[in-house]
This record gives structure tokens, C-alpha cells and sequence, in this order.
């Protein structure tokens, strides 16, 4: 897989293997917008982490390109790391290209569809 989302710890870059479901919103001009991407128990919990080993960050990579986030929120369901919750955000039309750009390899690659603002699995 040349496209590819991955986790970001300060130890380590890991290969996410669940599918988010990713939301939209873009400006009335177009020349901004956000990405909330929402993961259901990633693989990324199923690591041990220690303190030093946070998630800090979300790369989004196809080929040489990426891109990344820092905008990183876990929730907790029973004590238990749950959903993880990752927002990009856009400040003009470059940035909002070179995104589509991913997400439709991405797609392609993973499956991923595409309906009315939103990305999401079967």
C-alpha cells in the first residue's frame, strides 16, 4: 500500500489498518475547510504505550507527499481507550486539493466511500 494513514508516537510511525470515517466542511468561498477523521478501536490501541510513547500526531501519506495533524483526542469507554478523533484543518484551496488528492487514493486502495461530505466503510 503506497497510501496510507499512520499514527505518530515520539518512538515511532505505525501503519493504521482501520478504516475512519472521515467528515467535511469546506468555507463558502472553498478556499478553506476541515477533515474530522473518527476511528473505531484503532490498531494503534492495541499496542502497549507508556507515557513517553503518546500519540502526537496523524500522517496522512501517498507516495513522497503527507500530511499531518497534531489535532489528536482519545475518548475512554470503561476505563479503556475507545475512539480516536483527528481534525484537519484547511487553509486554502492548495491544501484542500492536495487532501482530495489523498482521499481519492486512499480510496481507491482501501475501499472507502465517498457520500455527501463523508467517507466511510461497508
Amino acid at each position: 500500500m503506497k497510501t496510507y494513514i499512520s499514527f505518530v508516537t515520539s518512538t515511532l510511525r505505525a501503519k493504521e489498518r482501520t478504516l475512519p470515517i472521515v467528515n467535511l466542511t469546506k468555507s463558502k468561498n472553498g478556499e478553506t475547510g476541515t477533515a474530522t477523521f473518527i476511528f473505531i478501536k484503532p490498531i494503534i490501541f492495541n499496542r502497549p504505550f507508556s507515557i513517553d510513547d503518546l500519540i502526537i500526531g496523524m500522517d496522512l501519506i501517498s507516495g513522497d507527499k503527507r500530511i499531518r495533524t497534531q489535532d489528536i483526542k482519545i475518548f475512554f469507554k470503561n476505563g479503556d481507550p475507545f475512539l480516536l478523533k483527528s481534525v484537519l484543518i484547511f487553509k486554502n484551496s492548495f491544501e484542500w486539493f492536495n487532501f482530495l488528492n489523498f482521499m481519492t487514493a486512499y480510496s481507491k486502495e482501501t475501499g472507502l466511500l465517498f457520500s455527501e461530505n463523508n467517507f466511510f466503510h461497508k
